[in-house]
């Protein structure tokens, strides 16, 4: 089975920051592949199995583990819909650029950074860009980690993605407040 190591974790790498969040996908069952490891390492396993999702928290970790997925919203603010889906797909559903890298963990490739939407040139310009004009409509949350990244990284967020930030402000209004709470929290 296919497995990455995603989002966050790859964006930090790349920038040598510390991190203690990894974001795991696999081709193929990630709750199966979650048991396994937490039997294997101990912690304590949390599942999600209408995601086909799991958390397993360590001693230092918190590793999350999914399979490689595509999402569709079925109206702005709802929880994604998920299906099985390609490494590609999986990247493009994440909320930016730098977010959207993956690295290889399987013994054929073994660490070779998959970068099919501009990531790592977008960390070399310091760049925050969304991957679809849909994005912020999608998840509203987007925009407070844009900030956020923004903010953190020290990155700017580009001007076509901030027309969008901008044009979607009123989408905030379609999240729960506490998905809102989580991301300022997230600070």
């Amino acid at each position: 089975r296919d497995i990455y190591l995603v989002g966050g974790a790859v964006r930090d790498l790349l920038l040598n920051l510390p991190f203690d969040d990894v974001d795991l996908a696999v081709n193929g069952n990630a709750i199966e592949l979650a048991q396994k490891l937490a039997q294997a390492a101990g912690g304590e396993l949390k599942t999600h199995p209408i995601f086909n999702t799991a958390t397993l928290k360590m001693e230092q970790w918190n590793i999350d583990i999914a399979m490689l997925r595509a999402e569709s919203y079925a109206r702005p603010g709802a929880l994604p819909a998920v299906t099985p889906g390609t490494l590609a797909a999986d990247l493009f559903r994440r909320d930016f650029t730098i977010n959207a890298m993956a690295v290889r963990l399987n013994k054929n490739g073994y660490g070779e950074l998959v970068d099919l939407y501009g990531g790592k040139e977008d960390l070399a310009k310091g760049i925050i860009r969304v991957l679809h004009e849909q994005s912020f409509t999608d998840d509203a949350t987007r925009i407070w980690r844009a900030i956020r990244y923004e903010q953190r990284l020290e990155f700017h967020i580009e001007p076509a993605t901030r027309r969008l930030l901008k044009r979607n402000l009123a989408m905030l209004e379609t999240i729960s407040g506490d998905r809102i709470r989580h991301e300022i929290e997230a600070v």
